[in-house]
């Protein structure tokens, strides 16, 4: 037999049915950002900065300010041809020398040898 719902859950329940449709009404939609933390950190940084009391504040800011622009200055903007593709860490390097001298010793003799030196060996 189905348990009855207690007050506060029959509540609890009532009030997210009305915020969804109060959401719905208004065209609001919940949206989620993946970001590295160390991007957070500089937008928390830049939320103090500017006074903004919640990051959702600030990101409506930014995406208001960058539909006002024209159309030509958001392509410029997009355009980073000094941004590589990718960026390999110090860290990462040493990760994959480490790995790569670790798969060498488990199979000997696929090292790569420049063409150069084939014949001095």
């Amino acid at each position: 037999m189905a348990e009855e719902k207690t007050a506060a859950a029959r509540h609890s329940a009532d009030y997210r049915a009305r915020e969804k449709a109060k959401a719905e009404k208004l065209g609001i939609e919940d949206v989620t950002i993946t970001m590295p933390a160390g991007i957070k950190k500089a937008l928390t940084a830049e939320l103090k900065r500017h006074g903004y009391k919640q990051v959702q504040e600030l990101w409506q800011d930014m995406a208001l300010s960058w539909i006002a622009q024209d159309p030509e200055e958001r392509a410029r903007r997009l355009e980073r041809p000094d941004a590589p593709a990718f960026y390999i860490s110090p860290k990462l390097a040493r990760q994959f020398d480490a790995a790569s001298a670790a798969e060498l010793k488990r199979f000997p003799g696929d090292e790569v040898i420049p063409p150069d030196q084939l014949h001095q060996k």
